[in-house]
């Protein structure tokens, strides 16, 4: 679906804990997520943690939305603190 999404001039990523699966059907932005059962965090860390996770997995989201790209690429999340963002 991303591959039909980017063909149509939208821009794309897409969050996967098993990278390998979109890497394998060309989708151009895949951004690392944790796990298969949680893709944007962790229920096991704390509740700060577990918002510096999410945080940086969108960010890198977004950060890979700007960025060219003409072939698979796997972007591993910013791992930004929430003090430093406020």
């Amino acid at each position: 679906m991303t591959k039909e999404l980017e063909r149509a001039g939208i821009v794309v990523s897409m969050i996967s804990a098993l990278p390998a699966i979109p890497l394998s059907l060309g989708a151009h932005r895949i951004i690392r997520g944790v796990r298969v059962e949680h893709l944007c965090g962790d229920p096991n860390l704390s509740e700060d943690r577990d918002w510096e996770v999410m945080y940086g997995i969108a960010t890198t989201a977004l950060k890979a939305m700007e960025q060219e790209a003409v072939e698979p690429t796997i972007f591993q999340p910013d791992e930004t603190k929430a003090a430093e963002v406020a």
